[in-house]
């Protein structure tokens, strides 16, 4: 990953970043002149010459407002080109991951992507705006040092590029380990990410089994590995920046001291403008030193931008789900499973030449053991995966050439595990239609069994549910999120086991309801439980991979 790379994801701001680096070459060009007027200032204070201090003194005053004002300047821009490159990142990043199919998922860590969306592309924003745009400034403050020096004492001048090659291979030495400890970091950052989340999701069965002091104990011992990498990072960073710009120093000052050997017996004004001089030049090797110093925080910041950024590119290359293809309708229902194949990676076939065929208002309920593959075919219905090989039909057309977003809303899914969001039932059960009326989501509750229970909470619609529903029994999540799907209106409907928290009264009243309620659309009931079985027109079961009737 080479700079040029760098600059190319920046290219979005590169006027804000142009304005970053402008605003520091300004700042660079005045700091560079103050070691000149300080220098004649003193020359002016040792000859007692009344007439040039005052003007030097207010020019170098000036100066040094400057300064100042042009670095609070650059700084304001960077916080506000940082903070919109961090947005911009960030947003890129969970589009993007959120398209990618689910067997990405499958293969990636959830607490990794939480890492890379939040606190990686903040490092990555953060070096963009303000490291990179800073690169030109630093490169002008070393070679503008060099220059000057060169003019005020060639010796020096030409004995400072000398030590440069020795800096840049203790660079290099040092950028090689930061780099490998720049990625352990971020491993051991995702590790507890992920860790914390899936904590915080199983709560309820740590709880249960009393294992918190075990578990707090893998978390902190997680933390400790992430506390001590992260410090010795930070140890060699604090180090290297100030060690070579203390070694540049010292040199300097050598170098000074050595080459103004010949100053004394000479005339009291030549002593003046000899310490002036000498002054100068020691205010210019103390500036070098902080490109110099800044050069190696530099490198060592751009070796985390870079595991970055190769993560993110990486991320970001993996093709997302085909969202084009023949945009549709609302579908008339009818489904066809042809010679379907499919099978997990790395494991055995799980649909082995599936053939089922469902007319337009058909209710048919599908059975089976676990692990069958009722479920799968339900994901291949979706689109969540696609058949290893064989056809999906909506109305006679094959799934994998229709708009995918089309054909989801044409499918109206009801999980086994309700996946419910931290916000209002209002929220959650007009999800898929946020333009609901509330006579609506009134049909939709009663026909799912919730109309009594929502109406017993103190807010009613707009009671918050908490993560995940947590304040809901699971029979009230499951009658959510079948009122969720009702609510949406497709015309086919699947329920992968929806009625499993249904108590026999309440399946009971369901499968009353249902029998006007789905009349018309497509059903696909997958169940072993009788009172659901009732519904059906007929049932297949799925076994071996393959569908029978039974």
């Amino acid at each position: 990953m080479t700079i040029r790379q760098l600059w190319t994801r920046a290219r979005p701001y590169r006027f804000a970043l142009l304005a970053i680096s402008a605003l520091g070459l300004l700042g660079s060009l005045s700091l560079l002149a103050i070691p000149q007027l300080a220098g004649r200032l003193l020359g002016g204070v040792m000859v007692e010459d009344g007439a040039v201090l005052l003007p030097l003194a207010g020019m170098l005053a000036a100066l040094l407002a400057v300064t100042t004002l042009l670095g609070i300047a650059a700084a304001i821009l960077s916080a506000r080109t940082s903070g919109q490159v961090l947005a911009d990142l960030r947003l890129e990043a969970y589009s993007h991951i959120q398209r990618l199919p689910l067997r990405f998922h499958d293969r990636n860590r959830q607490g990794d992507l939480l890492a890379l969306m939040t606190y990686e592309v903040t490092n990555l924003s953060d070096f963009l705006s303000t490291t990179l745009a800073r690169v030109p400034a630093m490169v002008l403050t070393a070679v503008g040092s060099v220059v000057l020096l060169f003019l005020l004492d060639p010796t020096v001048a030409l004995v400072v590029p000398l030590l440069l090659p020795m800096f840049f291979v203790l660079l290099k030495l040092v950028g090689r380990h930061q780099r490998a400890l720049a990625a352990q970091n971020r491993q051991a950052l995702a590790k507890l990410i992920t860790m914390a989340d899936a904590n915080l999701a199983m709560l309820p069965a740590i709880k249960a089994f009393a294992v918190e002091p075990r578990l707090t104990a893998a978390f902190d011992g997680a933390a400790q590995e992430a506390y001590r990498l992260s410090y010795r990072q930070a140890r060699i960073g604090a180090l290297i920046g100030p060690l070579i710009a203390l070694v540049a120093g010292i040199a300097a000052i050598v170098l000074l001291l050595w080459s103004r050997q010949t100053a004394s017996g000479v005339s009291a004004a030549t002593q003046s403008d000899s310490a002036a001089e000498l002054f100068s030049l020691l205010l210019y090797a103390a500036l070098l030193t902080r490109p110099v110093g800044a050069l190696a925080d530099f490198y060592g910041r751009l070796q985390w931008a870079r595991g970055t950024l190769a993560r993110l590119d990486e991320v970001l290359a993996t093709p997302v789900e085909p969202e084009g293809g023949i945009a549709i309708g609302r579908a008339q229902g009818a489904l066809g499973f042809e010679n379907l194949f499919f099978a997990f990676p790395e494991r055995e076939p799980l649909l082995s030449g599936l053939n089922l065929s469902i007319k337009p208002g058909e209710i048919v309920a599908l059975t089976g053991s676990n692990g069958a593959g009722k479920s799968t075919l339900i994901n291949l219905l979706l689109r969540f995966y696609d058949p290893t090989a064989g056809t999906i039909t909506l109305d006679g057309a094959d799934i994998a050439g229709l708009k995918l977003a089309d054909l989801r809303r044409n499918i109206g899914l009801v999980p086994q595990r309700p996946l419910l969001f931290n916000g209002s039932l209002r929220d959650n059960i007009a999800f898929g239609n946020p333009m609901a009326s509330e006579a609506e989501l009134a049909s939709a509750l009663e026909l799912a069994q919730a109309s009594a229970f929502v109406a017993a909470l103190p807010g009613g619609l707009n009671t918050e549910i908490g993560d995940h529903g947590v304040r809901l029994s699971g029979g009230q999540r499951q009658r959510v999120a079948l009122a969720r799907a009702l609510v949406a209106d497709p015309p086919v409907l699947v329920f992968d086991e929806a009625t499993s928290m249904y108590d026999l009264e309440s399946e009971a009243a369901f499968v009353t309801a249902c029998q006007t309620a789905l009349n018309g659309r497509t059903v696909i009931i997958v169940t072993h439980r009788q009172a659901s079985l009732a519904l059906a027109d007929r049932v297949v079961a799925v076994e071996d991979g393959v569908a029978r009737e039974v």
